[in-house]
């Protein structure tokens, strides 16, 4: 008995040791990105992006089973269609998607369903066949799931309020975006700015409604 608690001691040490292992690994490549989006589109900023997939590509090959390496590629790839032509840009946000689909399949809910929210977003923002996929319907989909696991998230609430705009639905996204309003910052959080860009979209989006 006492050498089977030994070994379920060890496996849960081991397992939570790779856990951190990985969490480190991505939350330092995911502060690289966040403190690289800030730079103006240059070869540097396109080099430094180039090497943070290379960096985190290592970690999703060695953790093949955690959503959060995933997620954080596609993060990087997306940055860098913003600077890409609209072919390159295209091939980038397909194998974006594909990667938040598979973070999706290993863990809906991992890093506060940023993956749902991020899929969702796309499926609204992209062009629908045949240039791309875009789906309204996917995208509700994907917007709602992502509210059923951080109903009371900044990103969550913002885009589901976009997305209503969109679809001419004022008053239905009102709600969603105070809600995105009145969220707290973590200012530890790598994507700290970029919860408070959403913030200010948000104020601007309720300025207009009114």
């Amino acid at each position: 008995m006492e050498k089977l608690i030994f070994v379920v001691f060890l496996l849960l040490f081991t397992q939570s040791a790779v856990s951190g292992s990985m969490n480190e690994r991505v939350s330092e490549i995911e502060g690289s990105w966040a403190d690289t989006r800030e730079i103006e589109a240059t070869p540097e900023r396109k080099n430094i992006f180039l090497q943070l997939v290379s960096d985190i590509t290592d970690v999703v090959v060695e953790f093949p089973s955690q959503a959060e390496p995933l997620i954080l590629k596609s993060a990087i790839l997306l940055t860098m269609a913003e600077d890409a032509s609209s072919f390159v840009a295209l091939g980038l946000v397909n194998e974006a998607k594909d990667l938040l689909q598979k973070a999706i399949g290993i863990n809906p809910e991992a890093s506060k369903g940023s993956a749902l929210v991020t899929l969702g977003v796309l499926y609204y923002k992209v062009p629908s066949w045949p240039i791309a996929f875009g789906d309204n319907d996917e995208a509700e989909t994907y917007l709602l799931k992502a509210l059923e696991v951080d109903p009371e998230g900044i990103g969550s609430n913002y885009y589901y309020g976009e997305f209503l705009l969109e679809q001419g639905k004022e008053e239905q996204a009102v709600s969603f975006l105070n809600k995105a309003l009145g969220a707290e910052v973590d200012s530890n959080d790598n994507k700290a700015k970029i919860r408070m860009m959403e913030q200010e979209k948000a104020r601007a989006a309720l300025a207009n409604i009114s």
